[in-house]
């Protein structure tokens, strides 16, 4: 071989050694572009991840103060203080299994917004609620900051709650062992199967709103439950299937479309003596006053708007407020701004009967003992009783309370249907609704009855709500009760079969469903009720 094409492939070695480099230097510059998209790509991937971990912690936080408000019921009142609670802290509360380590575990803070004063009043606590994720403190840490609201279960999730579907023993003078359960562990426990006056649901009944009775539900025809949430405690129906028997009565299964399902009990306060802490006068003596008005004895108050007429003779204290009343003039009526509480206790002074004006001039009644639930099936109108006389409309929000009974004498509303005005009855004893008969007779004392409507959230604790002297006189038409109804007994308000009445009233009971998000001001609630989430919002 000569020397010249020798010289030519040492020429050719050197292109292809070029070639080569320069093969490697694309394919690397392609390797690293590639590289830096993926780890590009990476940052906002692991910062979705980051986010979604982090609104899911802030859920975390919602869930275990909660579980804190459900295991202690007076939690709320601590506020955003409790050493023992690291979620009240800067550095929050580490999640496990969210990280190897404390420090890039995902975790919670929160803080409760709303005061006690504000929860007692409104039933609504309100806390912040900040969850992260990502290394603690760290310029790439997630968060997400929601503000949750929630509401203890109870009495005004339902248009009717009852504890026995029996009429009140007291009222019908039969035994007091009628205030048993249909079902019971033995016979000996449970209600006689005869002498009780148990209330049935007949078919032309139609509940239009959520419906509870701790008792098992006597339906003897095809009732119209128009909510899924419609609820027995009888044990023997925790579990049924849809469809399946699940009360006791004639009417056979399936009951359409929403067929009473099993819940737990849900317990009625025992007292409304919470409601002495809102009043003005100390009347608790626990040395604080809050922005109700306190009255004793037989109390008649007419609302009208923002103001109220009220009459409370034995009102008479020299430490009752004068916005609430002036005791100088207790037989005079007076008006006064309605107090988001109004609270009649009983009183040991001497009164005169009829003074506020019930008993009516010729109404028929009965004189009983002044400690009994009734007079005969009336209110017993003892005049040392703690027992308001109620009508009127109210351009505010008010919760009417007495030691014994709440008697509804005209319609009784706020101002308007809508917005956030509503109107609280709770009765130590029984809210009546006014139906008088003519003295010596079994007739109506009025033509027209005095009361159609009543737009209320009512608590009977220890008795019912009930129809005065509902056995007796001419129809009066329909019964409109927009709001909730929670009782101990069920209270009659009429007699007939289904739609035919013969004597009292025809029910239309619909649920008001603002009683979800909006309680009467300082409202109580079922004693062992759960809190639960009313809306959660971001920030």
């Amino acid at each position: 071989m000569g020397r010249g094409a020798r010289a030519e492939r040492v020429r050719d070695q050197g292109f292809a050694l070029v070639a080569v480099i320069v093969t490697i230097a694309v394919l690397s510059l392609f390797l690293l572009t590639a590289l830096a998209y993926t780890l590009n790509g990476m940052a906002p991937a692991r910062r979705g991840q980051d986010a979604k971990t982090a609104e899911q912690a802030a859920q975390a936080g919602v869930d275990e103060y909660i579980a804190r408000l459900n295991a202690d019921d007076n939690y709320w009142k601590r506020g955003s203080v409790d050493p023992d609670n690291a979620a009240f802290t800067s550095t929050g509360q580490p999640i496990q299994g969210t990280g190897g380590a404390a420090s890039t575990a995902a975790r919670y803070t929160y803080s409760v917004l709303s005061t006690s004063e504000e929860t007692t009043a409104k039933g609504i606590i309100r806390i912040r609620v900040t969850g992260s994720s990502g290394r603690f403190a760290s310029a790439g840490t997630v968060t997400r900051t929601v503000t949750a609201e929630l509401k203890r279960a109870g009495v005004l999730n339902y248009v009717y709650l009852t504890d026995y579907e029996v009429v009140d023993p007291d009222l019908t003078g039969q035994s007091s062992n009628c205030g048993r359960y249909y079902y019971a562990t033995s016979d000996s426990l449970a209600r006689p199967r005869s002498g009780c006056s148990e209330i049935q649901w007949g078919g032309n009944d139609t509940v239009n709103g959520p419906l509870h009775s701790n008792d098992a539900l006597q339906i003897n025809g095809q009732v119209n439950f128009t909510e899924t949430k419609t609820e027995t405690s009888w044990p023997a129906t925790q579990g049924a299937a849809k469809g399946t028997k699940t009360w006791w009565g004639t009417q056979a299964a399936p009951l359409s479309p929403n067929p009473p399902r099993w819940a737990a009990t849900v317990s009625l306060p025992a007292s409304n003596n919470e409601l002495l802490k809102s009043v003005q006068p100390d009347v608790d003596g626990d040395g604080d006053v809050g922005p109700g008005c306190y009255y004793k004895g037989a109390t008649r108050v007419v609302l009208q708007g923002t103001t109220m007429k009220v009459l409370s003779p034995s009102t008479t204290d020299s430490d009752i407020p004068s916005r609430c009343y002036d005791v100088t003039r207790p037989g005079v009526e007076q008006t006064v701004t309605v107090p988001p509480v109004i609270y009649v206790d009983s009183s040991t002074a001497s009164c005169t009967i009829g003074t506020v004006g019930y008993p009516a001039a010729n109404e028929r009644y009965t004189v009983g003992s002044t400690t009994a639930a009734a007079w005969n099936s009336s209110t017993n109108y003892a005049c040392t009783r703690g027992t308001v006389f109620v009508s009127g409309t109210a351009a505010t929000q008010v919760t009417v309370a007495a030691s014994d009974d709440v008697v509804v004498v005209g319609d009784l509303q706020p101002d308007a249907n809508g917005g956030t005005n509503v109107i609280g009855l709770i009765a130590g004893n029984c809210v009546w609704v006014y139906h008088p008969l003519r003295a010596n007779t079994s007739n109506n004392l009025y033509t027209t009855s005095p009361v159609n409507t009543i737009q209320a959230a009512i608590l009977a604790l220890r008795h019912s709500f009930v129809v005065q002297n509902w056995a007796s006189g001419s129809p009066l038409g329909t019964l409109n009760v927009y709001g909730a109804i929670a009782q101990k007994f069920r209270g009659p308000v009429g007699t007939g079969s289904g739609a035919n009445i013969a004597t009292g009233f025809v029910k239309n009971y619909v649920y008001d469903t603002r009683l979800k998000y909006t309680q009467p001001p300082y409202f109580l609630n079922a004693a062992n009720a759960p809190f639960q989430i009313l809306q959660v919002t971001d920030g």
